[in-house]
């Protein structure tokens, strides 16, 4: 099912995502989100709304921009920018109060050439250090629910 802001080819809801989610309590298994919190103004609510609709063990797969990649900074609506290390912050407990426990399953990383080729402790030290070697990330969440 698709879901967007606009009525696209392929889109079966149209919704604000910065509003609500027209979904029912724990009723969601699987959600993707393919660069599109980047132009989020609201991420802790999103995540919170997002928290509310996936039912326990839901995964869901965001794919955003690395933060150190010129990807993250062309596109003029892109409102922030994300690593690793964000997605830390909607575990439960957290420091902002959010309604929200999300585990972290995995993260893939869209290398550029000839980074990409590296062992992978070459390439945390290349995302680290240098700039634009990494394009986006792929960060797969479990939802943490009773």
């Amino acid at each position: 099912m698709g879901i967007d802001r606009r009525a696209l080819p392929g889109v079966n809801v149209v919704c604000d995502f910065e509003k609500a989610l027209p979904f029912r309590d724990g009723t969601v298994v699987g959600a993707y989100s393919i660069h599109s919190i980047e132009h989020l103004h609201d991420l802790n609510s999103f995540m919170e709304e997002l928290y509310r609709v996936c039912a326990p063990r839901a995964k869901i797969f965001i794919k955003t921009p690395y933060y150190a990649s010129r990807k993250a900074f062309v596109d003029p609506t892109h409102v922030r920018f994300m690593t690793e290390e964000s997605f830390e912050y909607f575990k439960s407990p957290n420091y902002y109060g959010l309604k929200t426990n999300f585990r972290t399953v995995s993260i893939e990383y869209n290398m550029r050439k000839p980074f990409k080729f590296f062992p992978s402790y070459f390439q945390k030290r290349f995302r680290r250090y240098l700039w634009n070697v990494c394009e986006e990330m792929t960060v797969v969440l479990e939802t943490v629910k009773p």
